[in-house]
């Protein structure tokens, strides 16, 4: 039985500072980038020694992210991780606004987790190799029939029962706003039969926006997962329905569906996926 409460955990509590600060600042996203450039080293000498594999990539992902947190002062909260099943692999989706979403994410998911990544930073000599050695899969946004190769890779990590976060919007959006998804990890999803977690990842924006480098201190993240949406047995018909379900629900988890959707405003009804009984 899955341990994690439903209600709001409190992942990483504020450095409780003597009085709360709310100023905008760089020094956060210097720190942040010495921070992630020791675990790069961290991952080189893992790769020297023949160490770079899932088990390494889970040991400096734990170690990273709470840094990252602290390097601003900030919190992190999650909601719904009693969702996850010990030993389930998840495709989770969800909002992306912000490069702070990503350990937001680490930190709030309960498993072992990674995340489909740009092709330029796999390129990076000897760190983007000790990446992909970990785990990480490179996806090349500018080659379609490259890209949905890649992303074999992920799958590999979802049959060994990690899980694989995806953006459905593809990139981060700039106005806060849920952009049109692509079907990208929907079909990784379908390919395996394996469930989708929506998310909604609240707070990250207001800390650091996309594009941008000032950071606010003390700022507060909550990451908020919804049930987890069957794909066993779907197929290509089922994809727009699963598509806009998936959605809908991402909508729903932000509490404001009506301000951030960038499609239609509001949250319509959705057609639901048909689940196709086993012969």
């Amino acid at each position: 039985m899955n341990r994690h409460r439903d209600d709001v955990e409190l992942l990483l509590d504020h450095v409780r500072p003597v009085q709360a600060r709310t100023r905008m600042t760089r020094l956060p996203f210097f720190k942040v980038v010495l921070i992630t450039l020791e675990e790069a080293v961290r991952a080189v000498v893992g790769l020297a020694r023949g160490r770079a594999n899932l088990e390494l990539g889970d040991e400096l992902l734990r170690d990273w992210w709470p840094r990252v947190f602290r390097s601003g002062n900030a919190s992190l909260r999650a909601r719904g991780r009693a969702h996850f099943v010990p030993g389930q692999a998840y495709v989770v989706m969800s909002n992306h606004c912000s490069a702070l979403d990503i350990p937001a994410i680490v930190g709030a998911v309960p498993a072992s987790v990674r995340m489909v990544t740009k092709q330029e930073l796999i390129n990076v000599p000897l760190w983007g190799y000790a990446m992909h050695k970990c785990g990480f899969v490179p996806v090349d946004r500018k080659n379609r029939v490259k890209a949905i190769h890649q992303l074999d890779e992920a799958k590999a990590l979802l049959r060994k029962g990690v899980c694989v976060w995806i953006s459905p919007e593809g990139t981060r959006s700039r106005d806060g706003k849920l952009a049109s998804f692509k079907k990208g990890g929907f079909h990784l999803a379908f390919d395996l039969g394996v469930p989708i977690v929506p998310a909604w990842v609240d707070g990250t924006e207001g800390i650091i926006a996309a594009a941008r480098l000032n950071a606010r201190e003390d700022g507060e993240v909550e990451v908020r997962f919804g049930a987890p949406i069957a794909t066993a047995g779907l197929g290509k018909a089922d994809m727009k329905p699963m598509m806009a379900e998936v959605r809908a629900r991402i909508l729903a988890l932000s509490g404001r569906a009506a301000q951030v959707d960038a499609e239609v405003g509001a949250v319509a009804d959705v057609v639901r996926p048909r689940v196709r009984k086993a012969s």
